[in-house]
């Protein structure tokens, strides 16, 4: 009997473990294209799919990197990772994408500065 209560416990935490993984991993934590320029979405939308396949949107897209450099060669690191899916020929798009997106976190964060600021 005590045996099997351990047993449901177990089975228990694997299963709220497993679902709270794959919660992080869902593409419900993208961006909505509706607020985004005609000529972005089509590479958010290609970010999203091959970017989703290892890792949660979040990761990149709340890492802070700006530096268009910095994201070439990221993109090109995890271009070689087993089972990515992207292409060479998927690096431009994606790299216009986090340009975008990296300039419009940028703007953002200077106009809330601005506003705190108040009047000068």
């Amino acid at each position: 009997m005590r045996q099997n209560r351990k047993s449901v416990l177990v089975s228990l935490v694997v299963a709220a473990a497993l679902v709270a993984c794959s919660a992080s991993l869902s593409r419900s934590d993208g961006l909505p294209t509706a607020t985004m320029p005609d000529n972005v979405r089509g590479d958010y939308e290609l970010f999203a799919q091959r970017c989703s396949k290892c890792h949660s949107l979040s990761r990149p897209l709340e890492s802070g990197i700006v530096d268009d450099e910095y994201w070439r060669r990221y993109v090109d690191r995890m271009r070689r990772m087993p089972g990515s899916g992207i292409t060479v020929d998927d690096e431009p798009g994606i790299l216009r994408f986090l340009h975008y997106y990296s300039a419009e976190q940028e703007r953002t964060k200077r106009e809330a500065r601005d506003r705190q600021a108040g009047p000068q």
